[in-house]
């Protein structure tokens, strides 16, 4: 177990190195003088070459390259053009508004998902199981942005029911202003008993949440009707039924509990890919998360701050890609020897 474990961490760190060298490669291809906008719009010929040789532009790349692994080793992720503050410290000021954003949306997929690809597993080639199927599909084919914008025209525009944008109604952050304890609004609201901002977060939240939400719960939907269908067919159920346990029982604890695994494998792996996918999602609702950082840093090509985004998606890759592998290696010792 040692020596698979071993091999798939270092397996992940070739990844990762190759990651930085393509973020890095591309980062300064792009037609740019960071060093100008270190500075600002006014400065002279001369403040930027001194900022030049500052942030060290004025050396080769495989020199800067170096010097950026040698402060990634020291914690030191660099300072952003943008902002003039440690990257370190901006991804750690934006980042508790996508997580919070990502695991409400993956609450909504196994809230919802779970269940109803049990009622589509236990009805299956009905009415119900076309639904649901219909709607698994749906969740997986639509495009985030596409359903991002219909979620605001219904929801927002014609029906009110919702607001367009950011975390909290103006007036609440006036008056009941959230006491930032983790940075997730709806969590530091409740244990802090703010009720008006925890009514405010949760409005908020619902319509890119939902948006988010949308592939998890297809994929919820399908892997748990297919697991639940495999289940459903070996001997120790038809046991079940034949002892008379409840059709809810076999459904709903026995088989359930049997075809957990792979759904939550699944999304699992679907955490890491909707950390990307909330960029999207936080443009369209003008979510003050990761993805508007580093849409901003993009923008004004903040290379220090992009190179930061991309470290942190990849590492969480990385993480949740070797937690699995080795979960199984654990459940199924046949993994180790591949």
């Amino acid at each position: 177990m040692f020596s698979y474990i071993a091999r798939r961490l270092l397996l992940a760190l070739v990844v990762v190195f190759g990651v930085l060298v393509v973020t890095f490669l591309l980062t300064r291809v792009v037609p740019s003088d960071p060093a100008a906008r270190w500075v600002g719009p006014h400065a002279t010929a001369d403040q930027i070459a001194a900022a030049r040789a500052e942030l060290g532009l004025d050396k080769p790349l495989y020199v800067q390259f170096y010097r950026y692994l040698a402060g990634l080793v020291k914690g030191d992720w660099g300072i952003s053009i943008r902002t003039h503050r440690p990257v370190l410290q901006d991804l750690g000021t934006y980042l508790p508004a996508t997580l919070e954003l990502i695991l409400f949306g993956l609450f909504l997929a196994v809230v919802v998902g779970l269940p109803l690809g049990v009622l589509s597993a236990a009805h299956n080639n009905t009415p119900i199981d076309h639904l649901s199927r219909l709607v698994s599909i749906a969740g997986v084919a639509l495009p985030t942005f596409w359903l991002g914008m219909i979620l605001q025209l219904v929801f927002f525009k014609q029906l009110r029911w919702f607001p367009l944008s950011d975390r909290l109604d103006m007036m609440v952050e006036l008056l009941s202003p959230v006491k930032k304890i983790t940075g997730f609004y709806i969590f530091d609201s409740l244990i802090t008993g703010n009720l008006p901002a925890l009514k405010s977060a949760l409005w908020h939240i619902f319509l890119p949440g939902l948006t988010i939400a949308a592939y998890p719960l297809g994929l919820a939907v399908r892997m748990t009707r297919a697991t639940m269908l495999e289940v459903l067919s070996e001997d120790y159920i038809r046991t079940a039924r034949a002892y008379g346990v409840p059709e809810t029982n076999v459904h709903g604890v026995h088989a359930l509990r049997n075809a957990l695994g792979p759904v939550l494998t699944v999304l699992a792996l679907t955490f890491a890919y909707s950390l990307v996918e909330a960029f999207l999602v936080e443009s369209i609702f003008t979510w003050p998360g990761l993805g508007y950082y580093a849409s901003n840093a993009i923008m004004t090509v903040d290379y220090p701050a992009i190179m930061g985004v991309t470290l942190l998606i990849s590492l969480t890759y990385v993480f949740l890609n070797l937690l699995v592998d080795v979960s199984l290696a654990f459940l199924d010792p046949r993994i180790r020897l591949g």
